[in-house]
């Protein structure tokens, strides 16, 4: 008994904290360079807007456009080298966004040509991102965040950069604060008991979500959000089912009932239909892993397929900064590049823990336990991703 309780309050205390703890916190800005000056564009979601510190008194009052506007002029800075850009007027144009987003244009004048552009919007979230691009004579997209806060502007006539090394670095901040995809990863080796097993998951999951990240970022699909989300969180709760199975009851007839259960319903009561068709794959996934003698041997096929959904999140990221064509392939490079080197990092870091504790009869537990706490954070997610 004590066992599960302490499980139970693993699996409570790996649960987000909040709805929005499934996307990474990003914004986005776009500098047009123009004479003693530039033109800039701010985008950042109302939710994360709720952090700051002008959002402590949120409860009393809401947020208002003109108080957070303010706020932005004063923490993302274009500089030269005699300081930072000054804006030519106290307040901007509230442009239009997308529901939970926040828009804004303003004008800044320079005594000299900018140098750097520096982002102190959101110091107190140590995963936030603020993705820019410069337009100039020398343009480039750079990648800003709480460990590098401040990036260089080239200077001079040339072409357009297309920092490929930011979206690499990017790429890998996106993969290690990333819960979610963590999440899945790990439970996807955890069973594992060679490094083959190991190397065939991983690889499985590479290619998907390689192939769909590249498919959403240069146009061929176009992913829905919503539903992309909610169907990152089934995957978690799916390999944390199949994994309690695989280690005692696998394909149970209690494991297929409470995935498609919770599939149906999530389905039915928040109007999306891709969670229908998630409820048959998982019922006959399950159905069919108890025609194989060895568990696990359809594992690479999840991987691969639910790989796919994981790259349609993946590519949110540079869908968000609308690159041309041109420089969007270097940037899908470098991403994917980045977010496969945080991978094998993970895997690497893993692999051994899971071994020593595997030498130490204690493989079991450790299933145990994190297949509840996969479960248990893949549930609330989904409600959460769901009905939010």
């Amino acid at each position: 008994m004590k066992g599960w309780l302490l499980i139970a309050a693993l699996g409570l205390a790996a649960a987000p904290s909040g709805a929005a703890a499934h996307q990474k916190s990003v914004s986005y800005s776009k500098w047009t360079i123009l004479d003693a000056g530039a033109l800039a564009q701010v985008k950042v979601s109302w939710l994360d807007l709720t952090s700051l510190p002008l959002a402590q008194d949120a409860a009393e009052a809401p947020l208002e456009p003109t108080t957070v506007f303010g706020y932005l002029q004063d923490h993302l800075l274009l500089e030269t080298e005699n300081g930072p850009c000054e804006p030519i007027e106290a307040s901007g144009a509230l442009l239009p966004a997308e529901r939970g987003w926040m828009r804004v244009e303003w004008r800044v004048r320079c005594d000299a040509p900018p140098t750097a552009l520096y982002s102190g919007l959101f110091r107190t979230l140590t995963n936030h991102v603020h993705l820019a691009t410069i337009f100039g004579a020398t343009s480039r997209d750079v990648v800003l965040s709480s460990t590098s806060p401040k990036a260089r502007i080239a200077s001079g006539e040339g072409a357009r950069e297309t920092g490929i090394t930011e979206y690499l670095r990017l790429g890998v901040e996106h993969i290690l604060t990333g819960w979610d995809h963590l999440a899945f990863l790990f439970l996807l080796i955890v069973i594992a008991r060679r490094l083959r097993e190991v190397v065939v998951l991983v690889t499985g999951f590479t290619v998907g979500h390689s192939i769909t990240l590249a498919a959403a970022a240069l146009g061929a699909v176009v992913p829905h959000p919503r539903a992309v989300e909610a169907i990152i969180a089934a995957s978690i709760l799916v390999i944390a089912l199949e994994n309690a199975g695989a280690e005692h009851t696998r394909g149970g007839r209690v494991v297929i009932f409470a995935a498609v259960t919770l599939f149906v319903a999530s389905a039915w009561a928040g109007g999306l239909s891709a969670l229908w068709g998630l409820a048959l794959f998982t019922a006959c996934y399950f159905g069919l892993l108890r025609t194989f003698a060895v568990a696990g041997r359809l594992r690479w096929v999840i991987a691969c397929l639910f790989g796919f959904v994981h790259g349609l999140g993946f590519s949110s990221v540079l869908l968000e900064q609308e690159l041309p064509r041109a420089e969007l392939v270097g940037a899908l490079f470098g991403f994917n590049v980045g977010v496969e080197l945080g991978q094998l990092a993970i895997v690497a870091a893993l692999w051994p823990l899971l071994q020593w504790l595997r030498r130490r009869d204690l493989g079991e537990v450790v299933v145990d336990v994190t297949s509840f706490a996969g479960a248990a954070v893949g549930t609330f997610a989904l409600v959460v991703r769901t009905f939010g």
